[in-house]
């Protein structure tokens, strides 16, 4: 069980998990800028409104990684 942050002091964590963290929603946008390419060439409608959830999703998923890293500091050992 964790517990729930007091003073809303950041969460330390290490180096390494912070880099490993601002790589993937670095990999999540960069993914989405290319599935935006696919989805403007993909005729069918149903199909492009599913590529569409998708680049949501993945922005959402980098933003999300992003805004917990704005709330953490890097720990020192």
């Amino acid at each position: 069980m964790t517990r729930p942050q007091l003073n809303n002091e950041p969460y330390e964590i290490s180096v390494r998990f912070y880099c490993a963290l601002r790589a993937k929603a670095a990999r999540l946008e960069a993914d989405a800028r290319k599935d935006e390419l696919v989805a403007a060439s993909l005729e069918h409608p149903g199909h492009r409104q599913r590529q569409m959830l998708l680049i949501q999703a993945q922005r959402e998923d980098a933003a999300r990684f992003r805004n917990f890293l704005a709330g953490t500091r890097i720990r020192i050992k």
